[in-house]
Order: structure tokens, then sequence, then C-alpha cells
């Protein structure tokens, strides 16, 4: 993961946040066993942070592989959380595969669930899969409650690998009783070849209701990209019962809209996006312009500006926002971001809000990778905040 990306990711962090992380990954002939290892390590000045990744692979033995992902945030004991910690079993034709331990499940148009237990997929020569699984729910440190569990399913078909149709279901109780019950149907087609459909929604049984909606068209013509697209989504379903935004109320959100992409030069996109939306009753919309010049084929350099505005409920604001990368000797590359947002009403908070990043990486032949970023912004909660982050890697070869 680049430091352009995790630096984004934490921009409204507080204090300084320095990152270090280690990444060292093993590839080897057949009469090795490799072993990949990732280890990374964050600093911040009120908390420090880390995660360990470890993956296990044979190429004697593709079939079966493992892997683990260990979160240590900040605690005032030296325990940590497993995230992921399963061994998972494929057969060698393509038909099915078992996972065993604690994973993540995500499948077909219900919510993603952390498990400790077993998944299960089969998938049949003429077309159809069948997924199951079950366990119980993740509690941090490997905790448990009686009587939690959760169990799921999911039977999809494709046809000709065209149009592809599943439906999903998923219930977890809580000392016995049903805590989440919820169903949702998936469909994807390309019914011709400029032309891409897909949808899905999930429905709450537990509190009737529609839990989250999306569908989409897109179409292709030479140069040009029309997509067409709808949400709807329900925080309160979406969101567990203790999130501070259920606390605050459900506020329902609605939005339909489009994107227009034209290749206006073999190097130049331009884009432009726009939708109507309601949130809470109260109706707005959002949309943003962008234009993306690559710098060389590759597009290892680029420069973009985009144009956004925000109108909807509460959140009502301009924004422009310019990017650039370019590849330099040596194996340097440098990047930038610089963004300013403008409320409609500043409250006493600033009349623009700007955010700005510079970041450099460096990779060599010999599979040393380093990068580092340094970000500085104001905030409508801060006058002035600044974080940096620096990523070590390095590739080994083990024969």
């Amino acid at each position: 993961m680049g430091c352009k990306t995790v630096a984004t990711r934490r921009r409204r962090a507080n204090g300084a946040l320095v990152a270090l992380a280690f990444c060292a990954s093993a590839s080897s002939r057949a009469e090795a066993e490799p072993i990949r290892l990732r280890a990374e390590a964050i600093a911040e000045t009120q908390s420090p942070a880390g995660l360990v990744v470890l993956e296990g692979r044979d190429k004697l033995r593709p079939w079966i592989d493992a892997e683990a992902l260990v979160w240590a945030g900040a605690r005032t004991d030296p325990t940590a959380d497993v995230l992921v910690l399963s061994v998972r079993m494929r057969e060698p034709r393509g038909l099915g595969d078992v996972r065993v331990g604690r994973f993540i499940v995500a499948t077909g148009a219900v919510r993603p669930v952390q498990i400790d237990g077993v998944s299960a997929i089969g998938r049949a020569p003429f077309g159809s899969t069948v997924e199951v699984f079950g366990g119980m729910p993740v509690v941090p440190r490997f905790g448990s409650f009686a009587y939690d569990w959760l169990a799921g399913a999911r039977v999809a078909h494709s046809v000709a690998s065209r149009v592809t149709i599943g439906a999903s279901y998923v219930q977890r109780r809580s000392h016995g009783e049903v805590a989440d019950d919820e169903a949702g149907v998936d469909f994807a087609a390309i019914p011709l070849k400029w032309l891409d459909v897909a949808a899905r929604a999930a429905y709450d049984v537990t509190s009737p209701g529609i839990t989250d909606a999306i569908a989409s068209a897109a179409a292709r013509r030479g140069e040009w990209r029309f997509e067409l697209f709808g949400s709807h989504r329900s925080p309160s379903r979406l969101l567990p019962a203790t999130s501070l935004f259920s606390v605050l109320g459900d506020f329902p959100s609605q939005m339909i809209g489009g994107t227009v992409r034209w290749q206006a030069a073999p190097r130049l996109d331009l884009l432009a996006t726009g939708a109507g939306q309601t949130v809470g009753g109260e109706y707005g919309g959002n949309g943003w312009l962008r234009a993306m010049l690559r710098l060389d084929d590759r597009g290892d350099g680029n420069l973009g500006l985009e144009l956004r505005r925000q109108d909807v409920s509460t959140a009502k604001w301009s924004g422009v926002r310019a990017i650039g990368s370019h590849a330099l000797p040596r194996g340097f590359r440098f990047s930038s971001e610089i963004e300013i947002a403008f409320p409609d009403e500043p409250a006493g908070r600033g009349f623009a809000w700007p955010w700005g990043l510079l970041a450099l990486s460096w990779r060599s032949k010999t599979g040393w990778e380093a990068a580092g970023a340094v970000e500085a912004a104001a905030t409508p909660a801060h006058r002035f905040e600044t974080n940096a982050l620096v990523r070590i890697s390095r590739v080994l070869e083990i024969r």
C-alpha cells in the first residue's frame, strides 16, 4: 500500500503521525516452501499501533495456504487482537474450497461479517455456486458470549459468463435471540458488448426495510463511457445500535445520478459526475468535474485538476483539488496533492480549509523500497495539523 493512500486515509487523525512499515516476502522454486512476511508499525503522538501480516504458501501443495493478520493497537498491556487466522484448502480443479479459523465473510448483497468458524464453497461445472458459512461472531482477544452464533449462505448461477444472479442470507443470534436477520439478491449482466448492468439489494427481516441497494448501468462507445447509478442506504440498519451515528439519528439517503468519461486525447481523460440526493428528507445534490493528463504512456506521471460541489442538508461546500506526480531518475518518484474546501457557512471555523500532501518514493533493482509523505491541513476541528509517514520494504527470494 503506497504512502499516499495511507496518508490520505489518516487525513483526519489528531496529532503527528510517524509510521514505519517493514515488508518482506519470500518466493521460491518448487523444492522450497515459501513464506511471505510483512510487518508494519505505526506510532502516533497519542498512541502506538502495529499490524503484522503472515502468509504461507507452498508450490508443491498449492491447494492449501494459511494467513494471519494481527493488530496491536494502543493498549496498556502487550496483548494483541487477531483479525485473521485461517487455513484454506482448495480443490485442485477449482470446484470448491474450505476455510477454517477467524476470517471475514463477504458474499453477495449481505453485509460482511467476521467470524470464528468455517466457510465452504462448491462450484458446479454448469455455472452454479453454493456457499455456506457459520460460526461465532468475533469479539476482541478471542472472547465469546454464551449462545452467540451466526450462519448464512449464498446460491448463485452464471449463464455463459454473461449473466450472474445470486441470493444470500445471514442470521446472527445474541444470547440465543435473533439479533440480525438479513436477505439479499445480486445481479450482473453483459447483455451487449458495450453495455454492463449490475444491481444488489439487502433487506432487513428483523426490522423490515431495505438496508442497502445499489444499481448501475454503463455503456461504452469509442472514446466515451456513460454510466447511470442509483443507491439507497439506511444508516440505522447498516451501523451497530451503539454507533454514535445511530444515536444522533437515522438519516436514510437516496441518490441517483450519472457519470460521463471522455478520452479527449490519448493521454487526456475528462470526467463529469452529477447526482441528486436526499438526506433526512432534505433534497440536494453533489457533483464534480475532473481532468487528468498522463505525462507518459505507462501513467507513471500525471497532472490533474478537480472541481467539486456538495449541497445537501448541512453539507454545503465547494472545493478544488490539484494533483501531480512524476517519475524521477534512479528509481525515484515524486507526487503531491493540494485541496481547498470553501464552506457556504464558515460559522467561525475559517472561510477555507486547505489540505496538502508531499510524497517521495524510491525503488531499487535489488528489492529495496522506501517511501515517505508529509501532510498538513486546517480543518473545522483544528486550525493546523501535520502528519508524517515513512514506509520501508525489502523483497527477499529464498531458494
